[in-house]
């Protein structure tokens, strides 16, 4: 019984340097795993079976004799589906075991959705989905769902979903098993991205690094030394809720001036409609004629990139306002890169400019002379890949998600 634990672990370590490492031979294994090469090269001929874990990628390069094989994953081997719940839009893709996306499309979240609005739309979008990129369902190893809201990711339960009533306080996690009979890993969505940037953007290189995600919430995902952390019962990372101005508006969860009831998306219409009602002058009373209620963020700033003054301080102010929570997060933790991620991200140089700004003015010294703050390069789907990505880990890392184990399941 000990034997065949070990032989399990080391396959999965075989897995893990091809996965991180890209293609090997038998040789480079057995001399990364300190494993001798006899052991090494008949598990991985176990492996190396037709549509299972690994492929061969080519032969090495060799000034002379038999070019030994290079071993790769093999990314069909299995395929891993991704879900975005946001406020507005819900986001689809499907992945192989290596990330790669095979498709992605997304549709609007009505308005105040019910509970089982939402999750009937989930139901019915993993065969969907399945069937555009025709991958058949059962070499779907999991799910991983990003939810705009505080999540425990221990449990799969969402606890607090601000823009979707129906999902407060519900174990979705158990009740999407026992209803499908899969598995899945449910996170917050913001954290969902960050995951996306460590693996695919502009973090790839960094082990200590902020994700702010801006849009119908804030949110933060932090990796301290090349892990995402979480915080008790998965809770850390609320931006949103420092505190930036002690006079502000009311917040969602009750404290006045929060980050989230000033520069979300709805805070900052909310400031612009209030301005245009007082009689200030600008493009933007005339740009929406008498529906206010259709200004976007987008409108906004695109008016302050052309010169409107109104448009400017406000894009400019919710700059400074997300400055001033960057700087406290980055006295919190010190790192060299801030990702600013989600809609409000994209509103331009001007945002862009003040965040820096305000952040050299308020960090410490020695932390804001060598933070990058730069705006992420990913799509409006990240979060969608975030999640798939994190369920990815869990096949290469967990005792009980493992792609071994998987394997033996889904046959």
């Amino acid at each position: 019984m000990e034997e065949s634990i070990d032989t399990n672990n080391t396959r999965l370590r075989i897995l893990n340097i091809l996965r991180n490492d890209g293609p090997s031979t038998k040789q480079g294994i057995s001399q990364k795993l300190g494993i001798n090469f006899t052991t090494v090269s008949n598990l991985v001929n176990g492996l190396n079976i037709p549509g299972n874990y690994i492929r061969v990628a080519g032969d090495e390069e060799s000034s002379g004799g038999r070019k030994p094989k290079l071993y790769t994953i093999n990314n069909n081997a299995g395929y891993i589906i991704g879900i975005d719940i946001g406020g507005e839009n819900l986001r689809f893709m499907i992945t192989d075991i290596c990330g790669n996306i095979i498709s992605s499309y997304k549709q609007k979240n009505k308005p105040g959705s019910s509970r089982e609005t939402i999750i009937n739309e989930i139901l019915e979008n993993i065969n969907k989905v399945c069937e555009l990129s025709k991958v058949p369902l059962r070499k779907v190893f999991g799910i991983g769902i990003g939810i705009s809201g505080i999540i425990d990711s221990n449990t799969g339960t969402s606890i607090y979903c601000p823009n979707i009533d129906g999902l407060n306080n519900f174990e979705i996690k158990d009740f999407l098993e026992s209803k499908t009979g899969m598995h899945f890993f449910i996170d917050d969505s913001v954290r969902c991205m960050t995951i996306a940037e460590k693996h695919y953007g502009a973090a790839k290189q960094y082990d200590n690094f902020l994700f702010v995600g801006l849009g119908k919430g804030i949110g933060l995902g932090i990796y301290v030394n090349g892990k995402i952390y979480r915080g008790s019962d998965g809770l850390a990372g609320e931006l949103g809720h420092i505190t930036v101005s002690e006079d502000g508006p009311l917040c969602n969860c009750g404290n006045k001036g929060c980050l989230e009831a000033i520069a979300s998306s709805s805070g900052i219409i909310k400031r612009a409609i209030e301005g245009i009602k007082s009689g200030i002058v600008t493009s933007l009373s005339s740009a929406k004629d008498s529906d206010l209620n259709a200004l976007t963020v987008e409108d906004i700033a695109e008016a302050a990139k052309s010169g409107d003054k109104f448009a400017y301080s406000v894009i400019n102010r919710t700059g400074e306002y997300i400055g001033i929570a960057v700087a406290a997060a980055l006295n919190l933790f010190g790192t060299e890169l801030v990702v600013l991620g989600g809609g409000i991200a994209m509103s331009g140089g001007i945002m862009l400019d003040a965040i820096k700004r305000t952040v050299q003015m308020r960090a410490l010294e020695v932390i804001s002379k060598k933070v990058r703050i730069i705006t992420s390069e990913l799509d409006e789907y990240s979060a969608a890949w975030g999640a798939a990505t994190k369920f990815i880990n869990l096949l290469f890392r967990d005792k009980d998600y493992n792609i071994l184990r998987m394997q033996v399941l889904l046959e």
